[in-house]
This record gives C-alpha cells, sequence and structure tokens, in this order.
C-alpha cells in the first residue's frame, strides 16, 4: 500500500532516459519536468524516480534486458504510479517493465516523433509528447537567411542513432532540387573539423548528431557539434536546441525544456484521473537565432523569420543608451548653439568695444584741441617769449660781430641762450603736436613729475592771465607709471582749466599741483583750488556725460578724464575732506 500524507496517497512516477545524465537534452528535459511538479498543487504528494539506459555507450539487446531486469529488481517493492520516458529507445523498455511490475500504469512518453507513436498504436495506456525535430524547418530558415547559398551539407556520425537520423534526413531533403545537397558521414570527429573549415560563406551546414565518430569515439553531440561549428567556415546550424550558444547560428527547434513540461503536464492530468486527456500532443517549434553567429558570418539579423527568438543579443550603444545619447545630443547641440551664440555676441561686443574705444579717443583729441583752443593765447604768449629772445639775442650777436675788435665771448653767450631757448620753444611745439595728434603715443614708463612740468609750462601763461597762483608740490622721487602720457596730460588741462574757471569770481586764486605715493604704493595726481567748491546738482555724480555748471560747456571734460583714468587702471574722485574749494585726485596704480 502506497505511503499515506496529509496530503493524500504518495504518488511515484519513474521517469526512463535512452541518453545519459549528462547529456544536455535529458537535463534540460529533466529540469522540465522538475519545474512542473515543483509547482503542482499538492505536489509534496508526488516522488520522481530517474533511471538512465545510456543506450549510446551500452548498445545492443543483451545491455537493454539487463537493464531492464535491473529495473525490475530495484522497483519490485515499490509501486509505481506511471512511467514516463525519453526518447525512443526508452519506450519499448518502460512497456516491458510495466509489463513485470506496474501493469496499470499509464506511460507517457516524448523525444520521439510521430513514426515511434505509430509504431506502438496498439498499446494501451500510452500518452505522447511529439517532438518535431524540424530538420527542414532548420533547412528553410537557413536559406532564408542565405538566400544566396549553392550548397548544403549535412553531417552525421557512425552510431546507430546518428544512421537512423541520416536515413531519416535523407528522407526529407529528396524533395529539395533548387540547391545542391551533400551528406557527409564516415569521419571522425577531426576529419568533420578539417571538412567544416573547408566550407564558405556560400554554403550552408546542418550537424544532426555525432554521438560516435568513424573511430568509435563517442561524444555528447552538442559538444561534437560545439568542435565543429568553432571551426566552420560556412554558417552552421543544428536540428537540437541544446546546439544553440554552441557555436551553432540557430535552428528551428522545440525546446528541450518545453518537452519536459509538457510530458510533466500531461502526467499530472493522468495521475489525477482526469477524465481526458488527450493520447498525443506536439510541442510547438519556433526558430532560434544566435546574435553572435550572425554576427561573426555577416549575416543581417534583419531577415530572420519575424517571430523567430534571437539569444544573446547584445545591442550597440545606440540601441542600449538610445534615450539616454539622443538627450546628451540635444544638450550638447544646446550647448553648441549657446556657445556659438555667446562667441557670436563677444565678437560684436569686443567690436563695439573697440568702435567705442575708437570714438572715445577720437572724443578726447578734440577734446584736447578744443582745450588748446581755448588756451591758444596763452600758448602764442609762451611760445613768442622764447621766439622774442632768440631774436633779441641774434641782433645783439650780430652786433658784437661787428665791433672792432668782435667780442667772441659775448657773441658765444648769445649763442647759448639762442639755442636754449630754440630748445624751449621746439618743446613747445612737441606738446601741442602731440596733443593734437589723432590718437594716442602708447603706453610707457612716463614720470609723473615731468608730465606735470611739461603741462603746467603749456598753460602757464594762460594761469597768469587769469590771475591765478599756481604752486607745484612734487615728489622727491620719480613717480612712474604706464601710460600714454598725451592722455595724462589731457586730464591734467582738463582740471586746470576746470579750476581756473571755477575760481574766475574769486579774489584769491590758488593753485596747488601735488604728485606724491598714495595707499598700496599707487601713484597720485592732485589738483586743488581755492574756489567755490563743487556746485549741489554734480556733487552726486560729477562725471555724468554732459552735466556741466559752465554756461558755454558741453560737460565732457571729466566724464573723458575719468574714462582714460579708468582706461589706465586708475581712479578719478573729488576728495570730501577739502574744506574750501576742490581737490581732485587722479590715482594710477605702479608699474
Amino acid at each position: 500500500m502506497a505511503q499515506e500524507t496529509v496530503a493524500g496517497p504518495q504518488l511515484r512516477v519513474l521517469a526512463i532516459y535512452s541518453g545519459s545524465s549528462t547529456l544536455a537534452a535529458n537535463v534540460s528535459i529533466e529540469s522540465g519536468i522538475a519545474s512542473v511538479f515543483s509547482q503542482a498543487e499538492k505536489h509534496s504528494r508526488y516522488e520522481i524516480y530517474g533511471e538512465y539506459r545510456d543506450v549510446q555507450r551500452f548498445p545492443g539487446t543483451l545491455a537493454e534486458q539487463r537493464f531492464v531486469d535491473a529495473l525490475v529488481t530495484k522497483y519490485a517493492d515499490q509501486t509505481i504510479d506511471a512511467l514516463m520516458t525519453v526518447g525512443p529507445e526508452a519506450l519499448p523498455l518502460a512497456i516491458e517493465f510495466r509489463t513485470r511490475v506496474a501493469p496499470e500504469a499509464p506511460i507517457v512518453f516524448g523525444g520521439v516523433q510521430a513514426a515511434t507513436q505509430t509504431q506502438y498504436s496498439g498499446v494501451a495506456g500510452l500518452y505522447g509528447v511529439l517532438s518535431s525535430f524540424d530538420l527542414r524547418g532548420t533547412f528553410d530558415l537557413a536559406r532564408q537567411l542565405q538566400p544566396d547559398a549553392n550548397r548544403t551539407v549535412i553531417f552525421t556520425g557512425s552510431a546507430a542513432f546518428d544512421v537512423r537520423w541520416k536515413s531519416f534526413a535523407e528522407d526529407v531533403m529528396s524533395v529539395v532540387h533548387d540547391i545542391e545537397v551533400e551528406f557527409v558521414s564516415g569521419l571522425s570527429l577531426q576529419e568533420f573539423r578539417d571538412r567544416a573549415a573547408m566550407l564558405g560563406l556560400s554554403d550552408i551546414l546542418i550537424i544532426l548528431t555525432i554521438f560516435e565518430d568513424a573511430d568509435g569515439r563517442r561524444f555528447v553531440p552538442a559538444d561534437a557539434v560545439a568542435t565543429i561549428a568553432e571551426v566552420s567556415g560556412a554558417p552552421t546550424y543544428g536540428v537540437y536546441s541544446s546546439n544553440i550558444g554552441r557555436g551553432v547560428v540557430g535552428g528551428s527547434y522545440s525546446s528541450f525544456e518545453s518537452t519536459g513540461m509538457v510530458m510533466a503536464e500531461q502526467a499530472l492530468k493522468v495521475l489525477d484521473n482526469q477524465s481526458h486527456v488527450e493520447t498525443s500532443v506536439t510541442v510547438p517549434v519556433a526558430a532560434v537565432l544566435d546574435w553572435r553567429q550572425l554576427k561573426r558570418y555577416g549575416i543581417d539579423a534583419e531577415m530572420r523569420p519575424p517571430d523567430s527568438q534571437l539569444l544573446y543579443y547584445d545591442p550597440g550603444p545606440w540601441e542600449r543608451y538610445r534615450l539616454q545619447i539622443a538627450l546628451a545630443l540635444a544638450v550638447i547641440a544646446l550647448q553648441s548653439s549657446t556657445i556659438a551664440a555667446l562667441i557670436v555676441m563677444d565678437r560684436r561686443r569686443r567690436r563695439a568695444a573697440e568702435e567705442l574705444g575708437r570714438r572715445r579717443m577720437e572724443m578726447a583729441r578734440l577734446s584736447r584741441i578744443a582745450q588748446l583752443g581755448e588756451l591758444s593765447g596763452a600758448i602764442a604768449h609762451e611760445l613768442n617769449q622764447p621766439l622774442t629772445s632768440i631774436l633779441a639775442n641774434a641782433e645783439a650777436g650780430s652786433a658784437m660781430l661787428a665791433q672792432d675788435p668782435p667780442d667772441i665771448a659775448e657773441v658765444g653767450e648769445a649763442l647759448r641762450d639762442i639755442a636754449e631757448d630754440d630748445r624751449r620753444a621746439a618743446d613747445i611745439i612737441t606738446n601741442l603736436r602731440g596733443l593734437m595728434a589723432n590718437g594716442g603715443c602708447g603706453v610707457e614708463p612716463a614720470d609723473l613729475n615731468e608730465m606735470v612740468r611739461s603741462t603746467m609750462r603749456l598753460v602757464s601763461s594762460e594761469l597768469l592771465a587769469r590771475g591765478v597762483t599756481v604752486r607745484q608740490r612734487l615728489s622727491g622721487d620719480p613717480l612712474v607709471v604706464m601710460a600714454d602720457v598725451r592722455q595724462l596730460q589731457q586730464v591734467l588741462l582738463n582740471l586746470v582749466i576746470n579750476a581756473a574757471d571755477a575760481m574766475a569770481d574769486e579774489t584769491t586764486r590758488k593753485l596747488t599741483v601735488t604728485t606724491e605715493r598714495g595707499d598700496g604704493d599707487q601713484r597720485v595726481l592732485s589738483v586743488t583750488d581755492t574756489g567755490p567748491g563743487l556746485p549741489e546738482e554734480l556733487r552726486d555724480n560729477p562725471f555724468k556725460p554732459f552735466a556741466t555748471s559752465k554756461a558755454q560747456g558741453m560737460g565732457l571734460g571729466l566724464s573723458i578724464s575719468q574714462s582714460i583714468a579708468e582706461t589706465h587702471g586708475g581712479t578719478l574722485r573729488f576728495a570730501r575732506s577739502t574744506s574750501k574749494g576742490a581737490r581732485v585726485e587722479l590715482a594710477l596704480p605702479a608699474p
């Protein structure tokens, strides 16, 4: 009596496999059987046993009989409720075992084709799970992938099973006439490899099974296929799903694991005494392809059947990261557009800045000319002095030469005076020419003290005419700055003239020009007057363009002066500490 459990009586199922326990097909089928039973309701009721005939290594009738006898002895004291067989060789063994040990047990057989079921159609209690070893489907798949192929080569081994496969394949391929078909058998494994290596891309290679080669060496067929496929010059196909991933392009398969699952489902129905259980179920086939091998042989994956399964697919960066790449490209495009726009804007800004600089320089030049125009009388007077002196010395020299004897010493003194006055006049003219020139003289080292002296010489006559007392408090040491001297002269001229204008109504008119070292080793030039100081309306922003307290002024002098100071990296400001008048300070950095 079967052992009782809380789930019901224990049910024992004996699975008999034609091949060995390590055969890839048997491993997959066993996995499919186990997965279904483990998920079945009350799965603890079922106890599965497995036995392996290993017909490839132990062929012959005597070995079969010994195997059955061993099973009878082993399970004589067990109640076997159902039998399952895998492969055509296992079915007759299970029928004999059932007769001797478990006459009522149903048999679910799989891993066989329809011809096997027909052979045992008169035997009761058989439930077939038929596999379609789809050689024709595999051949048609190869033709679809290789439409330009002109030959099909089919390899089979030398074992009895291999020979049966070849006979079956010859029947299937006998109707093919549009391409050469060549069967190759009776070779050693190395000879199979050599022959495969000689094939080309215009050939189709289909490997059936090689359980044994011509040298009598036995193999696991999937291993033999892998050994040949790795050197094959032609795309290689197989007829078993266990070949996929072993170097074949693919084939039309019914999965071994699916076969095991369908067999287990049939067994459960029979064990549950369901009223209607189909005596024949066919495991569906499907095209399965290895993407790596398609790539190896340069076969376009787009040529595969639309319902095929593509394994080991490794998408390229675009397919794998399409969204990320698209976003990155969009960001790069946006950034590139932004950068291009910024470059264009920067170029426009620089052109505008250059144009503005040119306009400022032109405005500064015009301002200098206007200032010099205001000082024209004083400059003429300043220039007239050395010219008058030159004339007087020349006349005196002529008179001395006319004496008898001529006073050579006095003549020499007169000539020296003429030369000195000439240099003085030349300096005045040079300064005037520089101030009126278009553009600047360039940035170069310049001494503030010397710049003040040369500029004040130009304006000294004007200040004297206006009754302005000038005091120069210059630093005892040279105060060198990197500057355009003409522009600094323009700033000083503007400050001095503004101060003189501011003191026009004052009784006491004093102007002090100072140079000194400031904070942080700055060079500071200041102009201080005794006028009324800044008007109230100009105190907030005295450098604002067009802001002026003069009736005839344009209000650009201080604005231009501040721009010149900033161009030189300095500052121009009104000092607030002065109690009387105004004090303007120009601070420039040390070189």
